[in-house]
């Protein structure tokens, strides 16, 4: 199985560090947005388009996207001829979503890790444009993406540490023509950065949709 990887916003290579340990049996493309690529860019389709020239899009079975780059794989599966079968989102925003959501870590995984990740975040946000700077913090749709593609879509958010909460699909406020065609996995004790916060079950739980 040959995958490619996208990683979030403001985020580097480096984020799947952990998670690339537990993947080594896969034949996996870690993406990396040059940056003469996000000083240019007004908006994430312009990183797609870069994306799509760099790559033989045509060559994967499967594309995960953390985020901001799991629009860009909804978008490159929305415009271009492949054979790639399941597009995987990681804590990818695609409307406005409830209070839920909206966090970057647990507390007590920010006390560990949150130093780290705050300053590749300000560093990295040096090399973005202030077009694209302005495009993150709108409240965009990406919701129609999700309907016009014929792949199979994988969803996986953080729990945010309570596993039991019934109402964690509904949080994401998504249509119920979406929600129906994201087929939803959690990963336990985490938030927006599951890949650091606990590499380990997610890296199962992708191996386990690849497998299906």
């Amino acid at each position: 199985m040959k995958g490619l990887v996208l990683y979030g916003a403001k985020c580097t290579i480096d984020i799947w560090k952990s998670f690339r340990k537990q993947m080594e049996a896969y034949d996996i493309t870690y993406v990396e947005y040059p940056h003469f690529v996000t000083e240019k860019a007004e908006k994430f389709s312009d990183i797609t388009k870069w994306v799509n020239h760099t790559y033989q899009m045509d060559t994967y079975d499967f594309i995960l996207g953390h985020s901001m780059g799991g629009i860009i794989a909804l978008e490159l599966l929305s415009s271009m001829q492949s054979n790639c079968n399941k597009c995987i989102l990681i804590d990818s925003i695609l409307r406005p979503t409830n209070e839920f959501y909206q966090n970057l870590m647990l507390p007590a995984n920010m006390n560990y890790y949150g130093k780290q990740v705050l300053s590749m975040i300000e560093k990295e946000s040096q090399y973005y444009s202030d077009s694209l700077k302005k495009y993150l913090q709108r409240d965009d749709d990406f919701t129609n993406y999700v309907t016009n593609i014929n792949v199979s879509i994988y969803g996986i958010y953080g729990d945010r540490g309570n596993a039991n909460y019934n109402n964690r699909i509904k949080d994401l406020c998504l249509p119920k023509e979406v929600a129906k065609c994201i087929n939803f996995r959690f990963v336990k004790n985490s938030c927006h950065m599951p890949m650091i916060e606990n590499p380990l079950e997610l890296a199962t739980i992708v191996k386990d949709i690849i497998a299906e």
